[in-house]
């Protein structure tokens, strides 16, 4: 081994993709063990083997490697910006190839199932060239490790690529077939989902800006997720929510009264109360009016229950909630950011998007271990959306007759159940936070519905029985001290959050002016092109029409802002990438239409953002009106 090489290698690849540097650094590179062989043959030519299931394979050809290389990305071409998954280390003759045809927009993901394929390459072979410009990045390891590393992808934007994905393979390493199948089925997902939590409609954010406004109070009166953090540790958490399965075993539940941390989802309070449930905390989500209705109108909460939701829910549920609240952010980009630099309580975590996951997110970060899940059915049993306990008569049939057809998901068994799209995106949620939290151990012991990969299936009493054996000894609302902020701490915080949204109003009004006049240019160029266009008038009108990058770099890098026009930008970018890299006149004539469309999207949506952004100056400015004045009234009074 030589450990300048390595050395250097180690710098190179985790420079462009820190978070392998935790994978990289407790390798022990000293020391490799039998997945790689060296022979030596009669003409001094050295062979490298990887093994496999007690086999050998060569690593490459024992030929010609040069030859080899370009045979495997012979039909590569850099027509296109895409996205490689490449199964095999090897050793980087065929990674320089592929570099050197690619276009500059590219990105390539090489999976190496083999460890000491990797120790043995990193430490012989000089491949720093390879990783130097951030195109290419190193996925290792057994199907766990993989599993880990493959959700980095979502925060290297590779998504912008999904459309444009393509694999390729060493020659031998068909013997990991399967293990190349699930890997490409991970990553796949993973872009999937980036590309689903990029963001909704504005009318959809606008209800959840809204609704941070009117919750400005909540926020800065609620206290922090910080303030339990790891409180819990290693003691059994119970996460209730409210599927069809639940009505088989809550009647078991009450049993682990005061011996773990319960949570229950809003929607399964009843079935908790029916049954002498105690939970510590209730979770909500939605940010609609009818989650107030079916949940929370009238309802008596005892004082010792624990709130936690977003900062979006629907205001009145915090106005009128008797008991603490921990207030979350859903996002650490968008509108949220107004509030997260304002408020020091007000913290980013990654809650899902049910109930029951911001329950299981909360669990996880008050250090709760093992993390059991009941009423979890992911999927329509029996042809039900919830529990009969939980089900609310203003909800109307409890049955599956608005489910998206086709949508099917795995029992334990492999038997398909009916289901929703967003089902599974709580199923995929669920497994991400169980691949990158491998000390966690997680407990389905909703006997029923959709299988969870990665967690231990048990019947409830069971649970209750091996792991909720001593008293907690504490209620959650225990660990939660009074940090309600002085009259001048408020006032602060009221300030900079309206400073914030004025300083958000010129970006938008500034941004709004470049679009036009890009509109404009737009508009020139695509009257100046015709068949008669030389080669050099082309690259001209590409040059014109790529000012338009400064504006959207100019929106996406403004946090507090950027998040309305992503999910206009991001498929711009995937429509833009699929036409691919040749200088056509057709190409620039659609790229050129695509960059008008957007241009206008982003001109017209500021006006209407403008506009919640001025009603949400006046929401806050009130309510520090409101606070200013009860607190003079307060003063007088004493």
């Amino acid at each position: 081994m030589e450990t300048e090489i390595l050395q250097k290698n180690m710098e190179i690849i985790a420079s462009c993709a820190p978070f392998l540097l935790n994978e990289l650094l407790p390798l022990d590179f000293s020391q490799i063990g039998d997945g790689v062989a060296e022979e030596i043959a009669e003409s001094g030519r050295r062979d490298i083997y990887f093994c496999h299931n007690n086999n050998r394979y060569l690593l490459h050809s024992s030929y010609d490697p040069a030859v080899e290389a370009r045979r495997i990305v012979r039909q590569v071409t850099v027509d296109k910006d895409c996205l490689f998954v490449v199964y095999g280390l090897g050793l980087g003759l065929h990674l320089r190839e592929l570099r050197q045809r690619i276009s500059p927009g590219s990105k390539v993901v090489i999976i190496e199932h083999n460890l000491d394929v990797v120790k043995y390459v990193l430490g012989h072979f000089d491949v720093s060239d390879i990783f130097a410009k951030g195109q290419f990045v190193l996925l290792f390891g057994d199907a766990q490790q993989l599993e880990k590393m493959i959700l980095y992808l979502s925060s290297l934007n590779y998504h912008n690529l999904a459309h444009n994905l393509q694999a390729l393979a060493l020659p031998n390493y068909y013997v990991y077939a399967r293990e190349n199948q699930a890997a490409l089925k991970q990553i796949t997902t993973v872009l999937h989902n980036t590309f689903l939590s990029l963001g909704n409609s504005l009318d959809d954010q606008f209800v959840g800006f809204s609704n941070m406004c009117h919750n400005t109070d909540a926020i800065m009166n609620s206290n922090s997720i910080m303030d339990i953090k790891g409180k819990y540790k290693n003691v059994p958490a119970i996460i209730v929510a409210a599927g069809p399965s639940l009505d088989k075993n809550i009647e078991y539940l009450k049993a682990a009264n005061g011996k773990a941390l319960i949570i229950a989802c809003d929607a399964s309070m009843r079935a908790c109360d029916q049954y002498g449930v105690r939970p510590d905390a209730i979770a909500s989500i939605e940010r609609d009016e009818p989650t107030y209705t079916f949940y929370y109108k009238g309802r008596t909460f005892p004082k010792d229950l624990v709130l936690l939701g977003p900062g979006s829910l629907w205001p009145t549920i915090y106005e009128e909630y008797p008991g603490k609240t921990i207030i979350m952010s859903r996002n650490d980009i968008g509108f949220e950011q107004l509030w997260l630099s304002a408020c020091n309580q007000f913290s980013f975590v990654s809650l899902g998007s049910s109930c029951a996951t911001v329950a299981f997110a909360v669990a996880r970060e008050a250090g709760c271990n093992p993390i059991i899940l009941i009423g979890q059915d992911l999927a329509y049993t029996s042809g039900k959306k919830h529990s009969d306990l939980t089900h609310a008569e203003l909800e109307g049939a409890n049955d599956d007759r608005d489910s998206t057809a086709g949508v099917y998901l795995e029992d334990h068994e492999g038997n398909l159940l009916q289901s929703h799209i967003v089902y599974k995106m709580f199923k995929e949620w669920y497994e991400m936070q169980i691949a990158s939290n491998r000390e966690l151990k997680v407990i389905d012991a909703t006997e029923g519905g959709a299988y969870i990969q990665g967690t231990t299936l048990m019947p409830l009493r069971e649970a209750i029985d091996r792991y909720c054996r001593e008293p907690v000894g504490k209620r959650l609302t225990d660990c939660l001290p009074d940090r309600r902020p002085g009259e001048g701490a408020s006032l602060k915080k009221y300030d900079r959050i309206l400073k914030a949204l004025n300083k958000d109003l010129g970006i938008l009004r500034k941004t709004q002016k470049n679009a036009v006049e890009h509109m404009k240019r737009l508009a020139e160029v695509d009257k100046s092109l015709t068949e008669a266009s030389s080669e050099e008038e082309l690259i001209a009108a590409v040059g014109r029409m790529q000012r338009g990058d400064k504006i959207i770099r100019q929106v996406t890098d403004a946090e507090s802002v950027g998040g309305y026009f992503t999910p206009i930008i991001v498929p711009t970018i995937m429509e833009v990438k699929r036409l691919g890299n040749e200088l056509t006149l057709d190409n620039i004539q659609r790229n050129c239409f695509l960059q008008y469309n957007l241009m206008f999207m982003i001109a017209n949506s500021i006006d209407v953002i403008n506009k919640e952004y001025s009603r949400a100056q006046e929401i806050v400015t009130e309510k520090r009106q409101k606070f200013k004045d009860a607190v003079g009234v307060c003063n007088e009074q004493k």
